[in-house]
């Protein structure tokens, strides 16, 4: 009898918990996601439009989102290993971590962004409503937006980064993009999937 209720804990565990690994099959890896989407983030040619003497990435996750949190930090450290030597418009990067609650304070938000000049926002979140709504920030400001799924960038996002067959893929949303102020050419593009 113990044996039966402990395989229908283990069962409705996995049940209750599928949802959300099935979310995460698109994620790459932090390091290859942070690679990619700097070599990505020198073809557009205004990357540096909100830079001062450096180009300052951000990355933002959900609080109380474990994955969020871990994703965003190890891409916080990847920046961090390579911010001496990688330049982008030959300006140094650097990124800042920043952890927002579900419920968005976007006054808070939007005087973080402007305080340390950001000029890419990475999203880390599989909260598709604060998405959206950080989405909607980065358009108003003209701050590129990169995520990790193909799901954000249905939300709004400008740049996806995402695994597609064990391999890196980029989804650009071409609307997005030119709302926010970002100028990739055909070469680019070309390498990229398209979402209309």
């Amino acid at each position: 009898m113990k044996f039966f209720r402990l395989a229908h804990m283990v069962l409705a565990g996995i049940i209750f918990l599928a949802p959300a690994a099935l979310a995460q099959e698109d994620v790459l890896p932090s390091d290859m996601f942070t690679a990619v989407m700097l070599k990505a983030l020198n073809y557009d040619r205004n990357i540096d439009r909100h830079a001062h003497e450096k180009v300052d990435i951000g990355i933002v996750y959900a609080e109380g989102d474990t994955a969020s949190h871990i994703f965003s930090d190890d891409v916080h450290k990847n920046i961090s290993r390579v911010q001496a030597t990688f330049r982008l418009k030959d300006k140094p990067v650097e990124g800042h971590l920043l952890g927002v609650d579900r419920l968005l304070n976007r006054k808070q938000f939007e005087l973080w962004l402007r305080a340390n000049n950001i000029s890419v926002l990475v999203v880390a979140t599989t909260d598709l409503a604060l998405s959206r709504e950080i989405f909607e920030v980065t358009g108003s400001l003209g701050i590129n937006s990169v995520c990790y799924s193909a799901a954000c960038v249905n939300q709004g996002a400008a740049l996806g980064i995402v695994r597609q067959d064990n391999k890196p893929r980029m989804l650009i949303n071409r609307d997005v993009t030119t709302r926010e102020g970002s100028d990739y050419g055909g070469k680019f593009l070309a390498l990229c999937d398209v979402i209309p």
